[in-house]
């Protein structure tokens, strides 16, 4: 007798209003190996999952992750592996506030520098910080993190640790850069995966599936968004 059950199901079982297409085309079957090794930090030797891994985490026999990449994931488990392979709806929650307030600081920065450098001056927010994609090493998933420009070489380590360097732009201070790395997460938002079993210091929570379609990073500078993606349904 089966494992499970192979019952059709959605793919998409949170109450998310984002382009369930666009989700079933990054997160669909036939990648599944892909996804969960990255979630999972874990690949053979042919670059798919390590099924004794994601057996281990899963609860289902080896044979069964086989069946899981060939056939697709059942309806039963289907829930558990979206809860393993994407952030929380929680994060991107989050991160819609953070998008909010930090283009309301960009514009009080120019609107009322007084005010803004008493509010954030002394922590070094009025600065020039960096934006970077790092490749993280051994894994087909790209992330995103920030530092500021002027730091030394200890941060610079940090900045590319567990990766290497892909592209790096300056921003004229850390609200801009935070606006720019929200914009970014929203447009590669249906290829998001939350990296698990890992050492990396950050950015586990940030990154994305390197085959995600981007804009380079300097476009950020450039536009000013007047509405932010919303990601979950409103209801009484």
């Amino acid at each position: 007798m089966p494992d499970e059950i192979d019952t059709p199901a959605p793919l998409w079982f949170t109450p998310e209003s984002a382009d369930v297409d666009a989700l079933e085309q990054a997160w669909g079957a036939h990648k599944l190996s892909k996804i969960m090794g990255a979630a999972l930090g874990s690949f053979n030797r042919l670059g798919h999952v390590n099924a004794g891994t994601a057996s281990d985490t899963f609860g289902v026999s080896e044979g069964t992750i086989r069946r899981w990449i060939r056939d697709g994931v059942p309806a039963s488990r289907l829930e558990r592996v979206i809860s393993l392979v994407r952030p929380p709806q929680g994060a991107f929650d989050q991160e819609r506030k953070d998008l909010v307030y930090a283009r309301g600081a960009v514009t009080k920065i120019t609107t009322d520098p007084e005010n803004a450098v008493a509010l954030w001056g002394y922590k070094g927010y009025l600065e020039q910080w960096d934006l970077a994609i790092i490749k993280i090493k051994g894994m087909p998933v790209l992330t995103v993190r920030m530092a500021r420009t002027d730091r030394d070489r200890a941060a610079d380590k940090r900045l590319v640790a567990g990766g290497e360097l892909v592209e790096r732009v300056t921003f004229p201070s850390y609200w801009a850069a935070i606006v720019a790395r929200s914009e970014l997460l929203e447009d590669v938002y249906p290829y998001r995966v939350q990296l698990r079993n890992t050492k990396l210091a950050s950015g586990a929570g940030k990154a994305f599936l390197d085959e995600a379609p981007r804009k380079t990073l300097r476009s950020y500078r450039k536009r000013a968004r007047t509405s932010v993606r919303k990601t979950t349904e409103q209801s009484d």
